[in-house]
């Protein structure tokens, strides 16, 4: 009996070391993500509790109805222990059922945190240079460069952080590839693959043809768009790279003002925020500028972050480049536009217009929206753009710029390796709108999947072999709160009550700016008013919704060392 006790006493300890280890390894894992992304101008960095979405306002605009598998919902209920009950009974998400299909107002999901369902992407590298294989290691989207730089003998970019991917490299294949594409599906993190298992075949068999890393990370905060193109683009994390966020938020008048990256307070397009050289600027520049670089994607920040600077000069490097093929779909127009500055935009493109191919894929609407004006085009935006159709015609441009800009100059057969880099935003519309685990996300998961083959088909006809095909995901995303259960809280919420720490009277502000995670504060304001850091990270940790705290962590800088 007392050797029964002395074994069972051994199991407990046993059981409760391996915990503490357990969630010290969690820890560190946590506060590495934000090391690796520390800026001299950061003071706080926050962790929402699991599931938690600091979001703003805009969010409220959109309210769509979301379609799910009645017994696919049941088992992604389960997790987050919540059941249909919990659904049904909910007036705000008018639940309805109709042949185990359930159809729910949702208020959209986001991402950003250092949480696995943002931070965790598959990342394949396809080509005859690499050894086939699934590989365990945990990489990050900075480690794409450097591997990539390797093959092509060329130095890396100035603000290279990581190392190349040796383990995956063919040493006796010692050729140049032609081409190398690189395909983001904005918003694809692993959780997508597991949710929609039996949709992405194609992807699927590149993963056994390809060196896959399924436990890949982003690997930085914020885990945005723009800071995972950045990432892509640089070999380097968001300290290094600069791009910490999409947007940089800014209390003024008792109100929130957005500042996007790349855009400076006058309005103008600004790609000296992208602090060091992406791959595309040293390519070009080592090979005089005779190889043809094509960025192509929804969004600016996802453009520029993957290309780089064209042929702006920007300070601490000597490379200029020439006016790469550089566009995005602006906001205002609706059409695809470039900086003329800096970049290029080819002629065909105008072609390929956003709208007219809504009209000619749905000429009786999808989502119940029958755009009959392009003024509705405006106002359901976010929805148009989340539809297989956008898929598919940005996969049809990609391919056609890689034609005429390409193949048609007889330069895929140049011995110097050109560079083409598509990101497929669809999903990540589809995701944010209807939630990842959408019937509707569901639907553009498909199509991109159908896409990614028919690129794969169109690059081996056009190269044989002679390609590099990289796939990732930017970022993953936060399941829906309405599945979840996760809470919401506005940034408005946070610089109010940050700003509650001054004076009724003051119209100034603790905070000099925000992203979604990270604050800046403004030292003068806070000496002024005898305000410490420690008194703002008690107000933000204090932070209540429903009566439980938003925050996991909120962390000072002087915390990580």
């Amino acid at each position: 009996m007392k050797n029964f006790n002395n074994i069972t006493r051994y199991l407990v300890f046993t059981i409760i070391i391996a915990t503490i280890a357990f969630w010290n390894c969690k820890k560190k894992e946590e506060t590495q993500i934000i090391k690796r992304s520390i800026r001299s101008d950061i003071d706080i960095y926050l962790v929402p509790n699991k599931y938690n979405l600091l979001e703003t306002n805009k969010t409220e605009i959109f309210k769509p109805v979301a379609h799910f598998n009645k017994s696919q919902l049941v088992s992604l209920l389960k997790p987050y222990k919540r059941k249909l009950e919990d659904l049904q009974t909910s007036n705000a998400l008018s639940y309805l059922e109709k042949d185990d299909i359930i159809a729910m107002k949702v208020e959209g999901t986001s991402h950003s945190t250092i949480h696995p369902y943002d931070q965790d992407i598959p990342i394949l590298f396809y080509g005859k240079w690499f050894q086939t294989g699934e590989y365990k290691d945990v990489i990050h989207l900075a480690h794409i460069v450097p591997t990539i730089a390797q093959i092509l003998k060329i130095r890396n970019p100035n603000g290279i952080e990581t190392t190349p991917i040796k383990n995956i490299l063919k040493t006796q294949e010692d050729s140049i590839p032609e081409i190398i594409v690189t395909i983001v599906i904005d918003q694809g993190g692993k959780q997508v693959y597991d949710v929609h298992s039996d949709i992405p075949k194609t992807i699927q068999n590149l993963f056994k043809e390809s060196a896959y890393f399924p436990n890949a990370q982003v690997g930085h905060i914020d885990s945005h768009t723009a800071a995972g193109h950045a990432s892509i683009g640089t070999g380097s994390y968001t300290g290094k790279h600069g791009i910490i966020g999409n947007t940089k938020f800014h209390w003024k008048n008792n109100q929130l003002i957005e500042q996007n990256i790349y855009i400076n307070e006058k309005g103008e397009i600004d790609t000296s925020n992208l602090k060091v050289e992406t791959l595309a600027d040293v390519l070009d520049y080592e090979l005089g500028n005779e190889v043809e670089v094509i960025s192509q994607a929804h969004a600016m920040r996802a453009s520029i972050g993957m290309a780089g600077h064209g042929s702006y000069l920007f300070k601490d490097s000597y490379v200029k480049g020439d006016q790469d093929f550089v566009y995005w779909i602006a906001n205002q127009s609706n059409k695809w536009e470039t900086d003329p500055r800096f970049y290029s935009i080819h002629r065909i493109v105008a072609k390929y217009d956003p709208y007219r191919n809504y009209k000619r894929e749905y000429p009786r609407g999808k989502y119940d929206l029958r755009l009959r004006y392009k003024a509705d085009f405006n106002k359901y935006w976010y929805y148009i753009m989340s539809t297989p159709a956008q898929a598919k015609m940005e996969s049809k441009l990609f391919m056609e710029m890689i034609q005429q800009v390409i193949i048609k100059k007889k330069k895929h057969k140049d011995q110097l390796t050109d560079l083409a880099y598509l990101n497929l935003k669809s999903f990540d519309k589809a995701g944010h709108l209807f939630g990842w685990e959408s019937l509707e996300a569901r639907e553009t998961f498909l199509e991109i999947d159908k896409q990614i083959g028919i690129i794969l088909e169109f690059l081996k006809k056009n190269y044989g072999d002679n390609f590099i095909l990289v796939l990732t995901a930017d970022h993953g995303c936060a399941p829906l709160p309405e599945i979840s259960g996760g809470k919401r809280l506005k940034i408005e919420t946070v610089f109010k009550e940050v700003n509650s720490l001054l004076p009724q009277e003051s119209d100034e502000s603790i905070i000099d700016y925000m992203t979604i995670n990270q604050i800046s504060l403004d030292k003068k304001v806070m000496l002024k008013h005898n305000i410490t850091d420690k008194d703002v990270i008690q107000k933000i940790k204090n932070i209540e919704v429903d009566g439980k705290a938003f925050f996991k962590k909120v962390y000072s800088k002087f915390d990580l060392f």
